[in-house]
């Protein structure tokens, strides 16, 4: 018998995941808008927040480009 074990992602509102993190929604709002953790959206107003990803995000700190590499500054696109 073969059997399959599905890993659903750990999802929560955002205003849950706000206070389990210790921040503002606005903060989780704008990670979720820039790509940064994923998400889902219920509705216009409702979203669901990945907690895995956002601890994620947490743990590893925003990624930063480095502005110059080897003497070339990098330009705005």
């Amino acid at each position: 018998m073969n059997s399959t074990v599905i890993q659903y992602p750990r999802m929560a509102r955002i205003k849950d995941a706000a206070e389990q993190f210790g921040c503002s929604v606005f903060f989780i709002r704008n990670l979720c808008r820039s790509g940064k953790v994923r998400y889902t959206a219920v509705s216009s107003r409702r979203w669901l927040v990945n907690v895995d990803s956002l601890a994620r995000f947490f743990e590893q700190g925003e990624q930063v480009e480095p502005e110059n590499v080897n003497g070339v500054r990098r330009i705005a696109r």
